[in-house]
């Protein structure tokens, strides 16, 4: 396997583990023991590292390692503001362009998210619903910064499905702004997108203040899962 190969498939593990909270916030990565993980030499440890640190998902260290990024307050509101200024105006770009087969799959996701109890799973399937519209806007770089942000969120998100639960308000958004992209109508499901992207801060954010209160926290980093190092 071709050292850009091997680097695509640590970076693809390592980003799921650190977006579904396996690898935690804090986590030392070392390029030797990741190596020795995957079987793989160090300089496509390195080189994934070196990605996964362009999405914000780890910082560079000392000594060949890397540390896996905390999550806090300040990122949240950081992320849903970015995404509530171009994830809506991507959909409403993509509503004229959605297709048949588009309107089909956001309905097998929706699907999904109703009867799925697993939050990666779900995750997947939320995803790949919003996926369906956006993508469609023929703005090469919007999409890529809105997939880069819901990655980033991602980690968010599965925290507010793991500790939290509770996808019924979500249910109900994502009914509304299917309902708009089927009709066509670009403007509202933009609004709507907007509106869905608030509620979901607002719903973790409350959550994350309480745990901070709970733990008599005053700072902005919240940590969640068992930590490890690769």
């Amino acid at each position: 396997m071709g050292n850009e190969n091997a680097a695509g498939r640590v970076a693809s593990v390592l980003r799921a583990e650190i977006l579904q909270g396996d690898l935690a916030p804090g986590a030392r990565l070392s390029q030797q023991c990741t190596a020795e993980r995957f079987g793989v030499s160090r300089i496509p440890v390195r080189d994934a590292l070196a990605v996964l640190a362009g999405e914000g998902l780890v910082q560079p260290s000392t000594n060949a390692t890397a540390v896996v990024t905390g999550m806090s307050v300040a990122e949240l509101q950081e992320l849903y503001e970015l995404r509530q200024a171009v994830e809506p105006v991507a959909t409403e770009l993509a509503v004229p362009n959605v297709g048949r087969a588009d309107i089909l799959s956001m309905r097998h996701h929706l699907d999904v998210m109703r009867k799925e109890t697993d939050a990666r799973r779900w995750l997947n399937a939320n995803t790949a619903f919003h996926a369906s519209v956006y993508r469609r806007a023929n703005r090469p770089r919007m999409i890529e910064l809105v997939e880069q942000l819901r990655c980033l969120t991602d980690r968010y998100m599965y925290f507010h499905l793991e500790i939290v639960g509770q996808t019924e308000h979500l249910d109900t958004e994502h009914l509304k702004i299917l309902d708009a992209v089927e009709r066509g109508d670009g403007p509202l499901a933009g609004q709507l997108t907007r509106e869905h992207l608030s509620s979901s801060h607002d719903f973790i954010l409350t959550h994350m203040l309480e745990i901070q209160g709970a733990a008599g926290v005053d700072g902005t980093d919240v940590a969640t899962g068992p930590s490890r190092q690769s």
